[in-house]
């Protein structure tokens, strides 16, 4: 039931707006949800689907080809927790086949808080340090 969320439910299928995070999971913290926002509206204007001019970076976060599939990983354990291992490794292995940009809502957010949170809150933020503006 949970995969389907993750992958099929209306919520997660919506790749428009700027929205709180379809993800709470262990790496969700309200205190970084201000600076997410932040990101998705500065990297993307809130579009899920985005490719930037170069094809380098996609989806609401911009993030690159190697950083999400890295996340892919690190989203692994947890979500084996949620979903079951079987559907955690199928869906994941799913979406390292895909572009980012191409990732339902819910896996675009999970990766953004799991990389910003990893080691202690705020930890991965760099990653979105630049930008038209700071965050």
């Amino acid at each position: 039931k949970f995969a389907a969320f993750t992958m099929r439910s209306k919520q997660t299928r919506d790749m428009r707006g700027i929205e709180k995070s379809l993800y709470r999971g262990k790496f969700y913290n309200a205190t970084s949800e201000r600076k997410r926002l932040c990101v998705v509206e500065r990297e993307s204007e809130g579009f899920y689907d985005v490719v930037n001019p170069s094809g380098a970076y996609r989806g609401a976060y911009q993030v690159s080809s190697a950083l999400a599939r890295g996340a892919t990983w690190m989203m692994l354990k947890e979500h084996k927790k949620l979903m079951g291992e079987a559907n955690a490794k199928r869906v994941l292995a799913k979406l390292r086949s895909k572009p980012m940009n191409q990732w339902p809502r819910y896996w675009q957010d999970a990766l953004f808080s799991t990389v910003a949170n990893w080691d202690r809150t705020g930890s991965g933020l760099r990653h979105w340090a630049g930008g038209r503006w700071h965050c």
